[in-house]
């Protein structure tokens, strides 16, 4: 019977997101443009391109929901479920408040994960390459990136959970989606800037920034450059899992359950 009350916020909201077409489009939409965006290219002309491209449209398409759909959705369940007094009322019933918010944050990582599993599964079957050693260099490359992007993304949308029910959708959309933004190119533009400054200040600063674009490793499939050496991958995940542990703290304390 216990288990029946397992979590029931999240069954609660999966359910609802569920019944929702968007979610299902969302899934959809990735299978189709993964086989339709790269026939736009001149593949014809260089039949070598469309497999690369495909897989550069499947992690295309993973950063464009993260962008769009993922903090959309999480923003909107968090303020739906704070001003119909659900948190409210579990958390009379003695749920805590890092419960519910993760619970609610497990029900858009679902799709979030379904997402990269799209992603990964089209990169592991119409686009892995015949050669063996190539193949196994390849699949250890998506299966790093599938990390590092999990990484990026999981806390951002618990953070737009969280500011779901403090302040309005927008505001709880355009935070972790600006911060998204700001990791993927406002770093890379900051770079030469403040990477290399004297100022501890400035240095203080470049190092807070989100660096997302640790985790773009669309290039090396599109080049066939292989996985990361494991001490830059390391850093790499050890970064983003330091800055998405402080991101996440910060949304559980953001959190609010009173209507």
């Amino acid at each position: 019977m216990s288990s029946l009350r397992a979590w029931p916020l999240f069954r609660l909201s999966f359910a609802g997101l569920m019944g929702r077409g968007s979610c299902w489009l969302l899934l959809l939409g990735a299978g189709l443009f993964v086989w339709v965006a790269p026939l736009l290219t001149p593949w014809e002309e260089n039949p070598q391109i469309l497999q690369p491209a495909r897989a550069q449209a499947a992690w295309f398409y993973a950063w464009m929901a993260l962008f769009t759909w993922l903090p959309f959705q999480a923003s909107a369940l968090g303020h739906r479920m704070r001003r119909e007094g659900m948190l409210e009322h579990l958390h009379a019933g003695g749920s805590g408040r890092i419960s519910q918010c993760l619970q609610l944050s497990a029900a858009i990582w679902v799709w979030m994960l379904a997402v990269v599993l799209i992603a990964v599964v089209f990169c592991l079957t119409w686009t892995l390459p015949k050669r063996p050693e190539e193949a196994r260099m390849w699949m250890m490359l998506v299966f790093q990136y599938g990390l590092l992007y999990s990484l990026c993304a999981a806390p951002l949308c618990l953070l737009a959970v969280a500011l779901g029910t403090r302040t309005a959708e927008v505001i709880a959309f355009l935070v972790p989606t600006g911060l998204l933004l700001l990791g993927l190119f406002g770093a890379a533009w900051l770079a030469p800037l403040l990477g290399g400054a004297e100022s501890g200040v400035l240095q203080s600063f470049w190092l807070a920034l989100p660096h997302y674009h640790l985790a773009d490793l669309t290039p090396r499939l599109v080049f066939k450059m292989g996985p990361l050496p494991f001490a830059d991958f390391a850093a790499a995940a050890g970064t983003l899992g330091l800055q998405g542990a402080a991101i996440s703290i910060s949304g559980l304390c953001l959190f609010r359950t009173r209507s």
